[in-house]
């Protein structure tokens, strides 16, 4: 049976306003879509018998690209650098407050990518999101989306719990200067089931598993899609 994640305004007066979360599989990034799934445009099998797949036909890379939802932009932001090398924002609505800034002494320790400006900012999310109980949120940029010019902190947060919205801090990259566009992706959220774990290292691999691999090679490409990978359903 389906979980439900549930995405509920922070405030009365934002219900209709904004665009809802939706499955991030509906905003894959522009670079995935153009990418051909067989190298120089066409299939053909190398001399081990093995098709020329590129990234397009790797069903993990696809796994984590469509898991959960987007969290987008509610409005237009604009980003303009000042004359003392600050940047500023400004947005299109008055309904919400778009974004804040973080004082540097929160995160003086923190080591930021030298591309992105050291300024904290923070995009306010006018969602809650709820979880069944034992149900955790994990926030974070939506992956392999290098078109984004901006890098959210990934965070882990118990949905089932936490009553109010959750908030994105980030960077933005140094030589972006301009609009955010209103329906942008900035975060992706995928929802998990907590549990305690523990770790074990044995001595010798476990034989049924690569007798499974080895059947699983009889098949030429497409092996973990075919033998092993689990289906999985976003809506």
């Amino acid at each position: 049976m389906s979980k439900k994640i549930t995405f509920i305004p922070a405030r009365p007066e934002y219900a209709g306003v904004f665009d809802p979360p939706v499955p991030i599989k509906t905003m894959l990034p522009e670079w995935y879509k153009r990418q051909n799934k067989y190298t120089r445009g066409e299939k053909h099998y190398g001399a081990v018998g093995l098709p020329n797949h590129t990234i397009k036909a790797c069903m993990p890379v696809f796994d984590i690209l469509t898991s959960g939802y987007a969290i987008t932009l509610s409005a237009d932001v604009n980003f303009t650098l000042k004359e003392d090398g600050s940047l500023g924002t400004t947005w299109s609505t008055n309904a919400i407050k778009m974004i804040e800034s973080h004082p540097v002494d929160q995160y003086n320790e923190l080591s930021i990518d030298k591309s992105f400006y050291p300024i904290g900012f923070k995009f306010l999310n006018p969602w809650v999101v709820k979880t069944p109980p034992g149900y955790s949120c994990l926030f974070m940029t939506p992956v392999y989306n290098d078109e984004l010019p901006f890098s959210i902190l990934p965070a882990i947060v118990d949905t089932d719990h936490h009553p109010v919205s959750v908030n994105f801090p980030f960077f933005i990259k140094k030589d972006f200067e301009g609009i955010i566009p209103m329906g942008t992706p900035i975060a992706q959220v995928i929802p998990f089931k907590r549990d305690d774990w523990v770790s074990e290292v044995k001595k010798e691999s476990d034989s049924n598993l690569l007798a499974l691999w080895r059947k699983a090679e009889g098949k030429m490409g497409n092996n973990y899609k075919t033998f092993f990978r689990q289906q999985r359903k976003w809506q």
